[in-house]
């Protein structure tokens, strides 16, 4: 039989961070066989004295146990000894839950005690000994359940010793659905990357004041100059993709200098999912996947993506490479391993809820799966998708739980099944060549005046037309015309200046008519012809008769003036301290 294996250093933190009653309880059960076996050499404290034992004692013992082959299958055969206990194990260990009825077993059970309490009783001391029996009465002492539970920490010791499941791993689905779309952006990233990488080389892309969301007028130029794949086409539904790619690499331009260097699209992308899958950005993607959740928080001293993205890995490398896969075989591998994460902590994830047009609330402690772990995980393949990675299989999202008001949690929820693109395969690693498909752009043409600087432009071209906003205004329905004014905006060095010149003929024409290169050599050469004099300080006289008589009549005083026009003297800034001094010495008081 298959067990499940995990490394030394996984043990022992297992062990380490489990109940510790639960190891005395095995302990005590085994210590017979323990000693009589002979699997390994055994403490004295732990033969002569079987209570008050630190826990370390016990960890470094289980750890080693745990290592024997011979131990677990003991271990077992002795749990699994009688049909009832094999069933219930069974029915537990490997189960997504941890209850089952006592009403369906045939056990010899104690009668119970009314009580308005619930009660946790052990079992009994033989093979069930780790199972408890839970019941709870109402206050007209009718019982309300009678449940046998298996501990969430005697689960992850019991997955050491029982066989693995038929679907331990992930296994590629037998048929493929038929649903309701199918997605795959696997054609058009390239492309997108492209003229993303065109705009913010032009600082056009922009975000709203709180620097969270794409602005509009940014998602309408790349929808326009894009051929990008939306999931869904209702309004409010039509811009996921868009927004999560806009979001992504301009943190790659403005983060990582991701755009800085002259590298293949190919390149770039295979950088940013390097970066993404390493949770290397301070943004944290996960705030579209969690945007149905209320409460929740992301801040630097928690843990974010990490843990996240660490399943996510792992569930790729499994997964299989050419074939469609069930994303429900996808939660069974990652419940068999216990699979979790949290972005600030447990207790904080339990607070995080929904709320339905009808004021219910549902809270995340109670349905950690169906709110947290499994949206957030399906919205992961949307993003791999939308980034070319993946294809998809999905219907309009319908929840798991009927009783959910809407009808669904989280955008999510209607992905079935998922499956590896070809550039997939190669951005992650499985294969070692992707022969790229050639980057169809549009083409821009552009109508150069021979005699004022004006630029015809198609309607339709919306990003050249977002090119030239910064240099021009526009002159009539699709002509536009260089302008001082907004060549200068937020120029404030001649550098600056000849830097925007300088990405005209980059971006927008090398070589344009004679006009265009005389507006630019006109605005250079008229450049800096007034000057500031930051050595010269003009002070203005109050009218005053004794005062002005002074700075008539005083030699020393005309000796410091460059100019006197007025009320007002220029003098160089050095000689203010000596200008003062006689002032003052003739009896007025100034306090510069």
């Amino acid at each position: 039989m298959e067990l499940f294996k995990i490394t030394e250093n996984e043990l022992r933190e297992l062990f380490e961070n489990i109940n510790y009653q639960i190891i005395v309880n095995i302990s005590k059960y085994m210590i017979d066989d323990l000693i009589k076996e002979n699997f390994i050499v055994l403490p004295e404290v732990l033969k002569n004295k079987r209570f008050n034992i630190l826990k370390s004692i016990y960890v470094g013992v289980f750890v080693r146990l745990f290592q024997n082959q011979k131990f677990k299958e003991k271990l077992y055969l002795k749990l699994t000894q009688t049909k009832t206990s094999k069933e219930i194990y069974e029915k537990l260990v490997w189960s997504e839950f941890n209850h089952l009825n006592v009403k369906d077993f045939d056990l010899k059970l104690k009668p119970l005690k009314d009580s308005v309490y619930a009660q946790v009783n052990k079992l009994s001391e033989n093979e069930l000994f780790l199972i408890q029996r839970k019941t709870r009465f109402k206050h007209n002492k009718r019982l309300e359940y009678d449940m046998l539970e298996l501990e969430r920490d005697s689960k992850k010791v019991l997955k050491l010793v029982f066989p693995v499941p038929f679907d331990f791993y992930i296994l590629p689905s037998i048929e493929i659905q038929n649903t309701e779309f199918t997605y795959t952006n696997e054609n058009e990233i390239l492309e997108f990357i492209s003229t993303i990488k065109a705009m913010l080389k032009n600082n056009l892309v922009k975000f709203t004041k709180n620097g969270e969301k794409p602005l509009v007028k940014t998602l309408n130029i790349l929808k326009s100059s894009t051929s990008i794949n939306e999931f869904y086409s209702e309004k409010g539904f039509n811009n996921f993709a868009m927004d999560m790619l806009i979001r992504s690499f301009f943190h790659l331009h403005s983060e990582k200098n991701g755009f800085k260097q002259n590298k293949k699209e190919l390149i770039i992308l295979k950088d940013f999912i390097k970066f993404q899958l390493n949770d290397d950005f301070s943004f944290t993607i996960s705030r579209i996947f969690t945007s149905h959740l209320k409460s929740i928080r992301f801040g630097y001293f928690h843990n974010e993506q990490t843990d996240l993205f660490n399943i996510i890995l792992d569930i790729i490398k499994q997964l299989p490479k050419e074939n469609w896969v069930n994303v429900n075989k996808i939660f069974k591998y990652c419940n068999y391993r216990d699979y979790k994460f949290h972005f600030e902590s447990d207790w904080k994830t339990d607070e995080y809820y929904i709320e339905s047009s009808d004021g219910e609330i549902k809270s995340v402690c109670h349905h950690y799966q169906l709110l947290f772990f499994r949206p957030i995980i399906k919205a992961c393949f949307f993003y791999l998708a939308a980034l070319g990675l993946f294809e998809l299989k999905y219907d309009i999202p319908i929840s798991e739980d009927q009783d959910i008001q809407e009808g669904y949690v989280s955008t999510w929820d209607g992905l079935k099944q998922i499956k590896l693109t070809e550039l997939g395969k190669y951005i992650l690693g499985f294969n070692k060549t992707y022969t790229q498909k050639a980057i169809v752009r549009k083409k821009t043409k552009l109508k150069f005046d021979e005699y004022k600087p004006i630029i015809t432009v198609d309607k339709s071209d919306t990003l050249m037309i977002a090119k030239l906003e910064p240099l021009t205004d526009k002159y009539d329905t699709d002509r536009y015309i260089l302008s001082y004014k907004k060549f200068f905006k937020d120029c404030k060095k001649l550098k600056e200046l000849e830097l925007r010149i300088d990405g005209f003929y980059k971006q927008i024409e090398p070589n344009p008519p004679q006009v265009f290169k005389d507006f630019f050599n006109q605005i250079k050469s008229n450049s800096n012809l007034l000057k500031r004099d930051l050595k010269q300080v003009v002070i203005e006289i109050k009218n005053n008769k004794k005062l002005l008589n002074l700075f008539m009549t005083n030699s020393k005083l005309q000796e410091l003036i460059i100019k006197a026009q007025g009320y007002r003297i220029i003098v160089e800034k050095e000689n203010i301290s000596k200008l003062t001094k006689i002032v003052k010495d003739n009896g007025f008081f100034v306090e510069f």
